[in-house]
């Protein structure tokens, strides 16, 4: 598949004074959070596992819930490994600077600095914010709930391998993101199958010895309900596209 680079891209000039500009902010945004956040509490199974890079996490259900929501198994390897063709192929389209909303160890921060975006990660695991800044991205701890650099002014922004359940309500997480966009911006978020798919219930991460997190509120949503969830927020469906059985939608800002 051949995707065109979007208009308005940001050189590598930029995004080396955009890191300079934001790279002190690494501890912002820290904050004491009501609930608790993605494999985190309990035997905290997501810190014990990114710095090894290996091994399987499922996510699924609490107990309460068992039965009636599958699980979803996520590969540590690929979220450690490098962007994939196909990924950069995507990041080629967006418009920078680039904010990824759960960026992980941080190899989608990594691509977008090797195409010359500027970008910048927000993740509430300090692991994972350690990993992506040892990466030689710029990433900072907090939720995306909390106060962001560059508030409205940010060309792009990624929700891939899950994120749009972050919080666990995606009209809201989609509101936000929005609301951090300049005029124009995209949002490059990630559909389950099936498209229908639309979910949202208290979920725990858990590791192959069956260590477990606490409990956090999760989503899910395929493309067609994630689409409607965006119009919702404000955010009209310019693209969907299929790469290597994965389903990405294309959200822009209205005016």
């Amino acid at each position: 598949m051949s995707i065109q680079a979007a208009p308005g891209g940001t050189d590598a000039r930029d995004a080396d004074a955009f890191a300079a500009d934001t790279g002190p902010l690494a501890l912002f945004g820290q904050a004491v959070f009501g609930q608790a956040q993605f494999g985190q509490g309990g035997h905290e199974p997501y810190a014990r596992s990114l710095p090894l890079g290996l091994g399987r996490l499922t996510l699924r259900p609490e107990s309460a819930w068992r039965g009636t929501i599958g699980p979803v198994h996520f590969n540590m390897l690929d979220w450690s490994a490098s962007a994939t063709a196909s990924e950069r192929e995507l990041l080629r389209t967006l418009r920078g600077p680039v904010l990824d909303v759960g960026c992980g160890p941080g190899r989608m921060l990594e691509a977008a600095r090797e195409l010359g975006l500027a970008s910048l990660g927000v993740d509430s695991s300090p692991a994972a914010v350690r990993l992506a800044t040892d990466r030689g991205g710029a990433a900072i701890l907090g939720s995306i709930f909390d106060p962001v650099p560059h508030e409205r002014g940010w060309g792009s922004a990624l929700l891939l391998d899950g994120n749009i359940g972050i919080g666990g309500n995606i009209r809201m997480l989609l509101d936000r993101v929005a609301s951090l966009l300049a005029p124009g911006g995209q949002v490059l978020a990630e559909a389950e199958a099936p498209d229908s798919l639309d979910v949202a219930y208290l979920a725990v991460l858990e590791d192959s010895d069956g260590r477990a997190s606490a409990a956090f509120p999760w989503a899910r949503a395929g493309a067609k309900a994630l689409a409607f969830h965006a119009a919702r927020a404000g955010l009209d469906t310019a693209g969907t596209r299929t790469v290597q059985d994965r389903v990405f939608l294309t959200l822009e800002r209205r005016p």
